[in-house]
C-alpha cells in the first residue's frame, strides 16, 4: 500500500491514519453524540469493540487440542442453548399442571418431542462431544445433567443414565468450571461474537 508522508512541526503524519481519525470522529459524531439538559456537557456513547488476537500454541499437540475442543463445541454448543430454552419452556408450563399425573405426562411428552427432533444428530456425538455437551448444558442452565433428570424423571432413571455415562467413561454430574474449562468459554465468546 502507497502512502505519502510529510512533515509537519517535526512530526511525520501519515495520510492515512489522519483520513481514519477524521473518519473516526465524523462516525462518533454522527453516531452518539447526546446532550443532556441537566447538564452543560456533551457525552459520547461508543460501541462495545471486542478485540480477540490470533492465539499462539507452545506446541503442535496444544494446537491440535485447541483446534478438536473447537469442533467439539461448535458442534454441541447449539443443543445446550436448546436444552436451555427447552428447560425454561417446560418449568413454566408445568406450573399450570396441578396432578403430578398431568406433570409427569407432560414430562414423557416434552422428552418425546426431544428425543424425536435430535435422537439421530445426538447418536452421531462421539464421547469427548458428549463430555463437552455435559459442561455446556450444567453453565447454561446451573444444573448438571443427572439432576436435571432426577427432577424430572426420578431417581432410578438418573442412577441408570448415571450408570450408562460412566460405562462409556462420561460423568453426568460434572460440572463447568471457570478455571479448568477456560478453553471452552474462550471458544463460546468466539461463536458469540460470530468469529467462528
Amino acid at each position: 500500500m502507497f502512502r505519502t508522508c510529510f512533515k509537519h512541526h517535526g512530526c511525520t503524519i501519515i495520510n492515512e491514519m489522519k483520513t481514519l481519525i477524521v473518519a473516526l470522529f465524523i462516525s462518533i459524531k454522527a453516531f452518539a453524540i447526546q446532550y443532556s439538559p441537566l447538564d452543560s456537557t456533551y457525552y459520547i456513547t461508543l460501541p462495545t469493540c471486542d478485540i480477540v488476537s490470533d492465539r499462539t500454541f507452545k506446541t503442535v499437540k496444544e494446537k491440535t487440542d485447541w483446534n478438536v475442543l473447537k469442533a467439539n463445541v461448535k458442534k454441541v454448543y447449539p443443543y445446550s442453548i436448546y436444552v436451555k430454552m427447552k428447560l425454561a419452556e417446560m418449568d413454566a408450563q408445568l406450573a399450570f399442571y396441578k396432578t403430578k399425573k398431568e406433570k409427569n405426562t407432560f414430562i414423557a411428552k416434552s422428552e418425546k418431542e426431544l428425543i424425536n427432533s435430535f435422537e439421530s444428530e445426538i447418536k452421531k456425538l462421539t464421547v469427548s462431544q458428549g463430555k463437552v455437551l455435559v459442561k455446556l448444558i450444567d453453565k447454561e442452565t446451573n444444573s448438571t445433567t443427572y439432576q436435571i433428570i432426577r427432577e424430572r424423571r426420578g431417581l432410578m432413571s438418573s442412577l441408570l443414565w448415571q450408570g450408562v455415562s460412566l460405562m462409556f467413561g462420561g460423568n453426568l454430574k460434572v460440572e463447568f468450571n471457570k478455571e479448568s474449562d477456560k478453553n471452552i468459554e474462550d471458544i463460546i465468546h468466539l461463536i458469540e461474537l460470530g468469529l467462528l
